[in-house]
C-alpha cells in the first residue's frame, strides 16, 4: 500500500476502482453541475444502501441490480452514481469505516491501542468489511483520516518509521477481524485436518491448541508486541 502522492499514485486510481465522479463526490470536490434533472440521491446515500445490503447478506449480496432495486432505480440509472461494482465496494468500505476516531490518551501507546480497538469495532459492526478487496493506495477520505490519526499517535511516541508501523497495525487489525469472522461464522475445520497439522507441523500445532475462543482478547497483546519493537 503506497501513500506517496505522485503520477504513479494517480495512475493507480484505476486499480482502486476510483470513478472520478464518485471520488470527487466523497471528497466534496464536485465539479459544476451539468444541465439536466437533479439526481435523486447523494453518493453517500448510495453507499449507505449498499452497506445495508452487505450487512444483511454479506458482500456477495451487493450486486448493482440489487442495489438499484433497493434504491428504486433501474440498473442503468445507477450508473449515474457509480461506474462499476469495484467502485461501489470502495465507497462501501469508506462508508463502513466511517469518520476517524478522536483519540484522547495520556500515553501514546494507549492512544494507538484505542485506535486499533476503534477499527476493530468497525470490523465487528460490519463483518464483511475485512473481506472487501483492497489494493493500492486508499483514495477515499475516511480511510485516509484513520491513517492520519494513527500516524499522529505514533509521532507522539517518536517511532522510528511511523508509516511502516501504521501499515503493520492496520493489517494486524484486519487479520484478527478475519480470524474472528471465521471463528464466529465459519465451520470448524474437520478433525482430520487438525490431526494432519499436528503430525506435519508440530510447532504450529502448539499455537493452534491454545484457547482462541475470544480473538478480541488476543488483539491487545499483539498490538503491544508490535509497539515494543517500534521504538
Amino acid at each position: 500500500m503506497m501513500f506517496t502522492i505522485n503520477d504513479c499514485t494517480v495512475n493507480a486510481m484505476h486499480g482502486q476502482g476510483a470513478d472520478e465522479r464518485a471520488l470527487r463526490a466523497v471528497w466534496d470536490e464536485v465539479p459544476p453541475l451539468r444541465r439536466g434533472p437533479r439526481a435523486r440521491f447523494e453518493i453517500v446515500d448510495v453507499a449507505a444502501a449498499a452497506v445495508a445490503l452487505a450487512d444483511r447478506g454479506g458482500l456477495s449480496a451487493v450486486a448493482l441490480a440489487a442495489l438499484a432495486h433497493e434504491l428504486g432505480l433501474t440498473t442503468t440509472a445507477l450508473y449515474r452514481y457509480v461506474d462499476s461494482k469495484e467502485t461501489l465496494v470502495q465507497l462501501m468500505v469508506d462508508a463502513a469505516v466511517g469518520p476517524a476516531p478522536r483519540v484522547v490518551a495520556d500515553d501514546w501507546r494507549d492512544g494507538v491501542l484505542a485506535w486499533v480497538q476503534g477499527l476493530w469495532g468497525r470490523y465487528r459492526a460490519h463483518p464483511w468489511l475485512a473481506t472487501a478487496p483492497v489494493s493500492g493506495m486508499p483514495l477515499y477520505p475516511q480511510r485516509l483520516g484513520w491513517m492520519e490519526v494513527l500516524l499522529r499517535e505514533l509521532d507522539r511516541g517518536q517511532v522510528d518509521d511511523p508509516m511502516r508501523v501504521a501499515l503493520l497495525l492496520d493489517g494486524l487489525t484486519r487479520s484478527f477481524a478475519l480470524l474472528a469472522r471465521q471463528d464466529g461464522e465459519g465451520e470448524p475445520p474437520p478433525a482430520w485436518v487438525l490431526e494432519a497439522v499436528t503430525r506435519r507441523y508440530p510447532r504450529l500445532a502448539q499455537e493452534i491448541s491454545r484457547d482462541w475462543t475470544d480473538i478480541a482478547d488476543e488483539l491487545a497483546p499483539a498490538v503491544r508486541t508490535v509497539l515494543a519493537g517500534a521504538v
